[in-house]
């Protein structure tokens, strides 16, 4: 082969080199570029309110592309303002060796930041990842380490018009103003686009903005175009709370390097408006930015309809595809993307990815679960009801433990379930019509030593009908100490509620019955041992908690400490008994009036195996039953999750009716 002289090999690579260089020119490779930056504030020195560096992902920025701005003092007590009338000016220099105080370097150039504003101050807006927003009035973030969109909307430059800085509730002052040079260093052979980041503590809505290219002399208005609705505070003549949002995108900037941007002017009338005009930060970039990433569905029921919405940033034209569990899904290559009839298989990971000549990014995943009925394996926790002549209502065990027998020395009771207060151990029984008289008896053999005053609560649950409102339960327990005598009481009202004068804390077996009438001229009294203990009218009326179960040896209410000691022979009755019924069950077993004995647990057995927990997400959905797959179904009354069951011939199948919704995960996207 001939060789080349070396003037031609000089003038082949540089053509080569040339060709090369041109495609990263038409890429943009070489100097594309994403930076957010943050303003923050200094709230006279209190921490819990100022500053806020970015320490975690915001906007779809990782935090070493965010520079967190010199705090400007909010003008309160200590951080007086210093210039008048109002307003502060600031200024950094940022560049690719700048890393101390909050900010960071950059990939290449040198910026010069100017900004000024009426004060800066605090929020409380928390973005839109809460359902709704999260909002955390008058107070610091509510988890210690917030969200990285958080951490910006906490701090803004405010206005002078809504609820103005120190000086009155409406100074007449206009919006803030950042001023930015240098941008073609940073940006050396691509156009960028621009995003504003807005909050406030006093606004209903947010009023455009306005990025100018000063180098070109050419003004992008952007818009603030769905911002979740605030909460008013109601201490002004006009709507006044706590919320932000986001900007659309400026249109496309080429080879600008000087940029201002500005609030319209901000205003309110009272009764009409309140238009803030303030920013918490703003995105620069020629890349792509999922600036608002589709949130996630935790709960969808089979048959909805979800909307998955993302807003994405950066140099025109972008590239969008949907994927499912990193599998491109076909013609999704819109900023939503719309599931139709969900069905298991609708269930999830789905992220958007977006492209342009500048780069290419991928959303955080949005999770989609879609509910299903689930059940947790049998287990040995039936509490069979033995009543002979109505429909049984078997027990969950929750965990105490079963003996053959037990004697106190004197008195031996066979079929015994004990249960050990510190396990919070008990029995719990479905809700059922059967129970929901106003009129009845409860009764059961117990023995204890006491109550376990080691353990948070009070006294110690032996019956209790919980009502959801923590302390407001319909409730027999054993009190603290000796000689432990039983309190009852019908709700929180301190009006039907009464104590025993004998005591059951000396570890023997003693007999108890409590019958109740709950009507406004009725009473209800208690029996220990045969012998009218204490009764008590009623002060009013009161009544059970629809759908709430039956509960022996512990409460559902933290209130109460769980029951310390065993329990034989629990019986429920839909009637008051009469003495010498009650006297029959205590000195023979008798089983009274049979036809009314709605429920019986005499434990001649130990707790045997049936019981199924089924489980479901769907709050709106109905729990059906049948005796074979194809029905009929028949809805189970008041059955909520997790719900236990135990299989019978006329419940061998479980689905649930359910009315689909339209579910939307980004309801605030522009």
């Amino acid at each position: 082969m001939k060789r080349l002289h070396g003037s031609m090999h000089r003038s082949r690579n540089q053509k080569i080199a040339c060709t090369v260089s041109a495609a990263a020119l038409m890429l943009g490779v070489s100097s594309a570029a994403t930076i957010g930056l943050h303003f923050q504030d200094n709230y006279c020195g209190t921490a819990a309110y100022s500053g806020f560096p970015v320490t975690v992902t915001a906007f779809g920025i990782d935090p070493s592309g965010w520079e967190n701005l010199l705090p400007m003092n909010t003008g309160y007590s200590s951080c007086a303002l210093t210039s008048a009338p109002f307003g502060y000016t600031l200024n950094e220099v940022i560049d690719t060796t700048t890393s101390t105080n909050g900010l960071n370097p950059l990939p290449q150039g040198s910026l010069n930041v100017t900004w000024w504003g009426p004060t800066a101050n605090f929020s409380g807006f928390g973005g839109y990842a809460s359902k709704p927003p999260n909002y955390s009035f008058g107070g610091p973030p509510p988890v210690p380490v917030p969200s990285g969109e958080e951490q910006i909307y906490l701090t803004f430059l405010r206005d002078g018009i809504n609820w103005g800085p120190p000086g009155g509730p409406d100074n007449d002052q206009p919006g803030y103003t950042v001023d930015i040079t240098g941008l073609k260093s940073l940006f050396t052979n691509t156009p960028f686009v621009v995003q504003l980041i807005a909050s406030s503590d006093s606004l209903e809505t947010l009023t455009n903005a306005l990025v100018i290219d000063l180098t070109h002399s050419i003004t992008n208005s952007v818009a603030y175009t769905n911002t979740p609705p605030v909460a008013d505070r109601k201490d002004a003549p006009w709507v006044r709370g706590s919320g932000g949002g986001l900007s659309t995108a400026s249109a496309p900037m080429t080879n600008a390097d000087h940029v201002f941007i500005t609030s319209a002017q901000p205003q309110h009338a009272a009764g009409e408006f309140n238009m803030a005009g303030t920013i918490s930060g703003f995105i620069i970039t020629d890349k792509p930015v999922v600036s608002m990433p589709p949130q996630s569905v935790p709960v969808a029921g089979p048959g909805d309809s979800i909307l998955l919405s993302a807003y994405a940033i950066g140099v025109p034209p972008l590239s969008l595809q949907w994927r499912l569990n990193g599998t491109a899904i076909a013609g999704a290559t819109n900023l939503s993307y719309a599931i139709s009839n969900v069905s298991l298989a609708s269930g999830g990971n789905y992220a958007l990815v977006v492209t342009n000549a500048y780069g290419a990014t991928t959303s955080q995943v949005s999770t989609v679960t879609v509910d299903r009925i689930t059940e947790q394996s049998p287990a040995a926790n039936v509490v069979y009801d033995s009543n002979p002549a109505n429909p049984q209502h078997n027990g969950v065990n929750l965990g105490a433990s079963w003996q053959a027998s037990s004697s106190d020395g004197k008195l031996t009771r066979t079929g015994v379930l004990s249960f050990v207060a510190a396990n919070t151990n008990g029995i719990s029984v479905p809700d059922n019509s059967s129970f929901d008289s106003p009129t009845g008896t409860i009764t059961f053999w117990m023995r204890s030593a006491g109550t376990d005053t080691s353990l948070s609560g009070t006294g110690g649950a032996l019956f209790c009908r919980p009502s959801g409102t923590a302390g407001d339960d319909i409730l027999l327990s054993q009190a603290d100490g000796s000689p432990g005598n039983l309190s009852f009481q019908a709700g929180a009202s301190a009006a039907n509620n009464f104590t025993s004068k004998a005591g059951v804390s000396d570890d023997k077996w003693h007999f108890v019955a409590l019958t109740f009438d709950q009507s406004v001229f009725g009473s209800v009294a208690l029996y220990i041992d045969g012998a009218l203990d204490t009764s008590s009218p009623n002060a009013s009326a009161w009544s059970w908690t629809a759908g709430e179960p039956l509960e022996f040896g512990y409460s559902s209410d933290p209130t109460w400490r769980a029951y310390n000691g065993l329990l034989a022979d629990v019986r429920y009755y839909g009637t008051v008994l009469a003495t010498n019924q009650m006297a029959a069950i205590r000195s023979t077993g008798a089983l009274a009036d049979t036809s009314d004995l709605q429920m019986q647990f005499d434990f001649a057995a130990a707790p045997g195996q049936g019981i199924l927990m089924l489980n479901w997400k769907e709050s709106s959905a109905v729990l059906q039953s049948a005796a074979s797959l194809n029905g009929p179904w028949t809805d189970v009354p008041q059955a909520s999750p997790p719900y236990a069951i135990v299989p019978a011939a006329p419940e061998q199948y479980f689905r649930y009716r359910y009315v689909p919704q339209s579910l939307v995960s980004n309801p605030y996207l522009m």
